[in-house]
């Protein structure tokens, strides 16, 4: 194989390797510059979103987190949690994260029974 052809199946393999990166990128969205119910279409259709909306507390200072469709699993000891984030429309609008399970039975060596 001549050089020619090297540099560009190297190309062919980055590029490909670009465009699949970006197919994983989690979709980004402002909650106070759309509708409740864009957001949470926008959330539903991708499976989940990162949603940013203004502090109440602290001027220019934004704040986000993760919130995941209400019709996908959580992972194993995770489920899904209500959250409020205002909205362009509805100052709480209704959001789904997934959080850790605390168990009702904590089964392990602290346990009072275990101890000798």
């Amino acid at each position: 194989m001549n050089t020619k052809h090297r540099i560009r199946l190297a190309l062919a393999f980055g590029l490909s390797l670009a465009l699949t990166a970006q197919a994983g990128a989690v979709t980004r969205i402002r909650a106070d510059l759309n509708t409740c119910a864009t957001v949470q279409r926008t959330i539903i259709r991708d499976g989940s979103a990162v949603v940013r909306y203004p502090s109440t507390r602290v001027a220019n200072y934004f704040l986000y987190d993760r919130y995941e469709s209400p019709n996908r699993q959580c992972p194993i000891g995770e489920r899904h949690v209500a959250h409020t984030v205002p909205a362009k429309d509805n100052p709480r609008c209704v959001v789904y994260n997934c959080e850790r399970v605390k168990p009702l039975f904590p089964f392990d060596d602290d346990f009072p029974f275990n101890r000798r």
